[in-house]
């Protein structure tokens, strides 16, 4: 074999590895783009007895809230397979959003606390009436009762939520608070205090306001909007798989 012969032999194989390596980087580099514009894929099941009625209601529960926050390049998309919940997120969404309110039931009820401010955070049973001697607070309003709900800072840093509510509940709030002035009606979301405002004054065509009260924020107004809009879910989540 002549000189030259050899040397080209020496040149073309590690040519040839550089531009199989070159080959192999460049499928790696494809294929992890691929993943990263692959959808997260996230199933949820119900802890308790559940029919495929209370699953769809539950996708539509979640379509609403994450509608509420979400950029429509983010929104994931929900679909129902049997007795679950599947949940399906483009890869620049936050996947602990989705979980914190799939795990959440959500349900929002204003209790009548009358003249006694209850603390936050305090777990508190509810009930259609108030039943003092076993600690029961009458829940006067529940997120079925408000058409609109819209959180907003009033006078630039105080957070507010202007609500409209339905004929049935304006006139259930009319009857309870006729004669009574200056008392708590505290938000409870699922039996736990977060606020107590104050009702000072009649609704007017069954608007009002909601004044937050102590260190809230114009996240938690709109946090609370947003669970007035979209109501409870009907079951309770839990994530089987990711």
């Amino acid at each position: 074999m002549s000189t030259n012969r050899r040397r080209s032999i020496r040149l073309y194989v590690p040519a040839l590895v550089i531009a199989l390596a070159l080959l192999y980087l460049a499928l790696l580099d494809v294929q992890s783009s691929t993943a990263e514009m692959m959808p997260t894929e996230m199933t949820f099941e119900s802890t308790q007895s559940a029919g495929p009625k209370d699953i769809t209601v539950a996708s539509y529960v979640l379509v609403e809230r994450f509608s509420s926050y979400l950029p429509n390049d983010v929104q994931p998309a929900v679909s129902v397979e049997g007795n679950r919940l599947v949940v399906s997120l483009p890869s620049n969404a936050e996947p602990s959003i989705v979980v914190a309110e799939a795990s959440r039931v959500g349900r929002v009820e204003l209790v009548d606390g009358g003249n006694e401010f209850l603390p936050l955070n305090r777990v508190v049973e509810t009930g259609s009436r108030a039943i003092p001697d076993q600690d029961v607070y009458q829940a006067v309003l529940t997120s079925a009762d408000f058409e609109v709900a819209e959180a907003k800072l009033k006078d630039g840093d105080h957070p507010v939520i202007d609500f409209v509510l339905s004929p049935a509940g304006n006139a259930r709030l009319a009857a309870h608070t006729t004669g009574l002035h200056g008392y708590y009606l505290c938000l409870v979301v699922d039996n736990r205090v977060v606020n107590c405002p104050i009702l000072r004054t009649p609704l007017t065509d069954r608007r009002g306001t909601i004044e937050l009260t102590g260190d809230a924020t114009l996240d938690d107004a709109q946090t609370l909007a947003m669970l007035l809009r979209s109501g409870p879910l009907p079951v309770r989540l839990r994530l089987t798989s990711d």
